[in-house]
């Protein structure tokens, strides 16, 4: 189970930053008939992916931490992933505010926050794997 929701959660996670730049790409056309649907799924998702989140920290957390800990980089535990639970956190809200831009007409304006949730999204990703270095190195 722990692998399937791991696997959930990552998918989901790559998902965001993905549909992210086929925004931004859309952004670029005149008159995009998806761009609405594509944001307010995008926010969905940002939501949605609290779940496996949830599921691993209620489940497997403890375990886990312990084994980060105990590995070659203990401090990875430490910035890594308290930052990137936290900034995970706002995923959702920089994507439902960047979704109700592209819904209320100010698209252009929403450009911002999509380029942050990228960015944001990419980060978390980047420290994941620190985090499993650090736990394995």
């Amino acid at each position: 189970m722990r692998d399937a929701v791991l696997f959930a959660h990552i998918i989901l996670g790559a998902a965001l930053a993905v549909l992210s730049i086929i925004i931004l790409l859309e952004m670029k056309k005149r008159k995009s008939s998806i761009l609405g649907p594509l944001s307010v799924l995008t926010a969905g998702i940002s939501w949605f992916v609290l779940v496996p989140a949830g599921i691993l920290y209620i489940n497997f957390y403890p375990a886990t931490k312990t084994l980060i800990k105990a590995g070659a980089w203990p401090w990875a535990h430490s910035i890594f992933m308290e930052t990137k639970e936290h900034w995970g956190l706002l995923l959702p809200v920089i994507a439902t505010v960047a979704a109700g831009m592209v819904l209320t007409g100010r698209i252009r304006e929403s450009r911002k926050w999509w380029l942050l949730l990228i960015a944001v999204t990419v980060l978390i990703g980047v420290m994941g794997r620190v985090v499993k270095l650090g736990a394995f190195a």
